[in-house]
């Protein structure tokens, strides 16, 4: 795991770019507490809520999809990986957004942003 420290008033250091592959994701834990599936597309970076609304299973132990969706591995849920909506089942909520930016080949989460 990396380590996080703060970044100005709002945003976390999580990883570093050269971290993650595209088309890979890691698990994160912001200094919050908040488990956080950090995701990178070919669109760039983006990081849910790491639970599969389904049944609370890690979404940072599946798999991001030939087409840019995040697939939970335990029952094939997928989520848009930019706005947290579950585009497939089974059942289930959308899960949580965060806010990412990158500075200086750092990514930063900012913590308890709001759904979108």
């Amino acid at each position: 795991m990396h380590d996080v420290t703060r970044a100005g008033n709002a945003y976390e250091v999580v990883a570093r770019v050269n971290e993650l592959a595209t088309g890979t994701m890691q698990a994160v834990v912001l200094s919050t507490g908040e488990k956080v599936c950090l995701i990178r597309t070919a669109a760039g970076y983006c990081a849910l809520a790491d639970r599969c609304s389904h049944r609370d299973f890690p979404l940072s132990a599946g798999e991001v999809t030939s087409d840019g969706l995040i697939e939970c591995s335990w029952h094939g849920a997928q989520f848009d990986p930019v706005t947290g909506v579950m585009l497939t089942g089974p059942g289930g909520d959308d899960v949580k957004t965060y806010d990412v930016r990158i500075e200086d080949n750092s990514i930063m989460i900012a913590p308890t942003s709001a759904p979108r």
